[in-house]
């Protein structure tokens, strides 16, 4: 069968041929759709990330079919299996069932990046009208923090991240009420514009480093701050003045940390909002042949989330 590899550290997957994974107790084969590209998956491979045993195939999350023709997403495969081949091996408590009539490529979309979306806006409890500031509005996960956030309560939504031709087109589609550009200058002076008379109460942060660190700055009083990502680095500094009264949480949305049950709760709650407020969010799709093109996308900003289409006949 097909399969995108990875050799070892610092190299760029590439298609090979491999043999069909077969079952074994607590974990049953999948036949490939649609896998999922993201940024976790380079931080893998640049030695950041987990620390995985090379050669592996390629991506975590997917959608196909058991034998018996159920369609099903699927979250994670056993090493050194993965989402980028033909077939692969899926532990069964990762399997989940989805319907006929739902897009494979917006529930790729919505899965692994809505989860580290959703979890930390419910987490921060937001109170209906407050304040809430998507940093990395752009992305997959920002994108769906700007729509959860709207879904659990938030008055104004402002969107921050670096391409003002990719806010202005959010804002356009309401799913922002204002705008940040950052990398400009002075974010903090940039931010603090648009946070109101009491600052920010929720921050939802994919990013960290240096716009998480002037995001802290202009958040309110009892505000929270909630981190999910280091996109743009991995330390900030602040003054113990600058988080008196302020909470900032790390919060970890993968299988590690969240059982099952709970990480499937929240992929129901996020297609059942996708469906009533008819979300949709940027992807860009590319044939899995198209590995190399598709991996240089994602070392970049691609403002999108990632589709590969694995099966030919794939819908």
């Amino acid at each position: 069968m097909r399969a995108v590899l990875v050799e070892a550290k610092h190299t760029v997957p590439h298609l090979v041929e491999r043999p069909r994974p077969v079952p074994v107790r607590g974990a049953r084969v999948i036949k490939v759709d649609w896998a999922g590209l993201q940024p976790t998956d380079v931080l893998r491979v640049l030695g950041t990330y987990k620390n995985p045993t090379f050669p592996y195939v390629v991506g975590g999350e997917g959608i196909g079919r058991l034998e018996d023709g159920t369609r099903v997403y699927f979250g994670h495969s056993v090493p050194p299996e993965g989402a980028m081949s033909d077939y692969t091996l899926v532990p069964d408590e990762e399997i989940w069932p989805i319907s006929e009539d739902v897009d494979a490529q917006q529930v790729i979309a919505l899965a692994l990046a809505g989860l580290g979306a959703l979890v930390p806006l419910e987490e921060a409890q937001i109170v209906p009208g407050e304040r809430v500031l998507i940093l990395g509005a752009t992305g997959p996960v920002g994108q769906i923090g700007t729509l959860a956030a709207r879904e659990l309560g938030a008055g104004v939504v402002v969107g921050a991240a670096r391409s003002r031709e990719r806010l202005e087109r959010l804002k356009e589609r309401g799913m922002i009420d204002e705008l940040v550009v950052l990398g400009e200058g002075d974010d903090q002076k940039a931010l603090s514009e648009h946070m109101g008379p009491r600052g920010y109460e929720v921050v939802l942060d994919p990013l960290f480093g240096a716009p998480a660190e002037a995001a802290m700055r202009c958040v309110a009083e009892g505000g929270r701050l909630m981190s999910i990502g280091t996109r743009a680095g991995r330390t900030m500094t602040l003054t113990l003045t600058e988080l008196r009264r302020r909470h900032h949480h790390g919060v970890d949305t993968g299988e590690l940390i969240r059982p099952p049950a709970e990480r499937r709760a929240a992929f129901d709650r996020l297609l059942d909002y996708a469906a009533r407020g008819k979300w949709q969010i940027d992807v860009a799709a590319y044939d899995i042949e198209d590995i190399e093109a598709a991996w240089t996308a994602q070392c970049g900003s691609p403002g999108a989330k990632i589709v590969m289409r694995v099966a030919s006949d794939a819908r």
